[in-house]
């Protein structure tokens, strides 16, 4: 077990548990939506035209922003659209799309076949992860690269393969499945990071899954931990502080302080680009929710909807609620047609309900005990309701990593979770205007000195023609004096030789 435990947190039991936990290979969709917007970056710019026929595995959008990564066609076939459309995102804003029509032949681009790592440099191997557009597959989507460029002198690599919420089974499926590949990938992960310690996170309840990586382990570097089952113990500051009783501060990031943290479903992509050269087009989805018949995994192609891989599961006829992720920190959806994309680790398919009366506070101070980064979500609540960015930050509003635990303890029902989500958006978009308001008075200012500089300059420079014009009459006049004198010299020698010739 982690030698040391983070406040607060919850155990909560998986409402639909599953038997014996399999992958299921969807079958090739009829289409693909593709979003251009990943979770994290600019959106990206797409290089195919409608119409255009396009290969599995083939670069059709990208982007000179060097944070972000390329977009893979999913399926081959042909452009038919590009447009806005509703992403998955709490905004509910729309994004750029590439929509691909299958031709049903999923013909791949042709691929390197992967490259030798062992023979790559660190340099070489992130340009190749990030071209094979991988990104945080746990639920954050930050680009993997990023990650490894960032990285400054790495002690310890975690792969965590702890799957905290409640519900979601992809990640022990992954590692039950594809153990050996996980291994792979996590050497992978240490050519580039050079760390000293490897540590493969695993919650206690995946006992399968812990004795199916136990097998191939070979390498003196990696350890297996278990940590208890106990939600919010995925979230890799307080992962770290279990396994490592290293704390990271606010604004901070892990690798900063020498601790690179990856997904086990990051790790296996990263094996499929490097040694197979194949780019991340599908992942593994849990399919779960009381209005499903069964609940299982489903390896699916990116950009194939909801609908195709929940059919599969045989939902029933009544009215239902689709969410996106898990059922804490998850999207709630209007459809099942929305797309899958590479965040889309879990689709909870659930019977509508009545939505519960929320009730006025009563300070009962629940939602403070459970609070895994020790904020007091009680307090904070009174300042975001009343819209106080200021006291808000003041009580560490941006530390909340909006694990919704202080929710599920409520007992008047208050989406306590949804008021700070809210106030960081007031926070960020007053951030944005200050930042437009600095930069429109850092360009006043600029030109007041602009204009002040180019008017002293103007005197300066008219300051010295005139003293060069001064100078050069002066010098006019006694070049003129000169030049008289001289005529004066010879007018009294010619007269002088005038007298003496008489």
């Amino acid at each position: 077990m982690a030698r040391h435990k983070f406040n607060g947190g919850i155990f909560i039991k998986n409402p639909y548990p599953i038997d014996k936990i399999k992958i299921v290979p969807a079958p090739l969709p009829s289409k693909v939506v593709l979003p251009l917007q990943q979770r994290i970056g600019e959106e990206a710019k797409p290089c195919v035209r409608v119409g255009e026929r396009v290969f599995t595995g083939q670069i059709i959008a990208k982007t000179e922003d060097d944070f972000c990564v390329p977009i893979h066609a999913s399926i081959s076939g042909t452009v038919v659209a590009i447009d806005k459309q509703l992403t998955p995102h709490h905004s509910g804003l729309k994004s750029g799309c590439i929509t691909i029509e299958s031709d049903g032949k999923d013909e791949w681009i042709d691929t390197n076949f992967g490259i030798n790592f062992l023979r790559s440099s660190k340099k070489t191997l992130i340009e190749h992860i990030q071209k094979s557009g991988i990104v945080g597959l746990g639920g954050a989507g930050f680009p993997t690269h990023t990650k490894l460029n960032n990285l400054k002198n790495c002690h310890t690599l975690i792969i965590n393969g702890t799957e905290c919420e409640p519900g979601i089974s992809c990640d022990d499926a992954l590692m039950q499945n594809y153990p050996q590949e996980v291994m792979r990938g996590i050497e992978i992960l240490l050519h580039i990071c050079g760390a000293k310690h490897v540590i493969i996170a695993i919650e206690d309840d995946k006992q399968v899954a812990f004795e199916a990586l136990l097998k191939y382990l070979h390498n003196d570097k990696i350890k297996l931990q278990k940590i208890p089952t106990k939600y919010t113990s995925g979230a890799e500051k307080l992962l770290i502080k279990a396994l490592l009783n290293i704390e990271i501060p606010s604004n901070s990031f892990a690798v900063e302080q020498g601790v690179l943290c990856q997904n086990v479903a990051t790790t296996k992509a990263i094996f499929d680009a490097v040694e197979l050269g194949r780019p991340l087009v599908s992942r593994i989805v849990t399919v779960t929710g009381s209005a499903v018949e069964t609940v299982d995994n489903y390896t699916v192609r990116l950009g194939a909807s909801f609908a195709h891989i929940v059919n599969l599961s045989k939902p029933n006829t009544n009215l239902h609620s689709v969410r996106m992720g898990g059922m804490m920190m998850g999207v709630d959806v209007d459809n099942l047609e929305t797309m899958i994309c590479k965040i889309t680790n879990c689709i909870f398919v659930n019977n509508r309900q009545k939505p519960i009366k929320t009730q006025g506070c009563i300070r009962c101070g629940q939602c403070n005990l459970v609070c895994p980064v020790n904020l007091l979500p009680q307090q904070l609540y009174w300042y975001a309701k009343n819209e106080n960015i200021d006291k808000s930050l003041d009580y560490n509003l941006l530390d909340c990593i909006e694990c919704r635990c202080c929710d599920y303890v409520c007992p008047s029902h208050i989406s306590l979770a949804a008021y700070f989500v809210f106030t960081k958006a007031l926070h960020a978009n007053k951030v944005k205007e200050q930042n437009k308001v600095n930069i429109a008075r850092e360009r006043f200012e600029y030109r007041k000195y602009r204009l002040a500089r180019n008017k002293k300059e103007h005197a300066e420079m008219m300051a010295a023609k005139k003293a060069q014009l001064k100078q050069k009459m002066a010098d006019d006049k006694t070049q003129k004096d000169k030049i008289a004198a001289a005529i004066e010299r010879v007018k009294k020698n010619t007269k002088n030789n005038d007298d003496t010739s008489i």
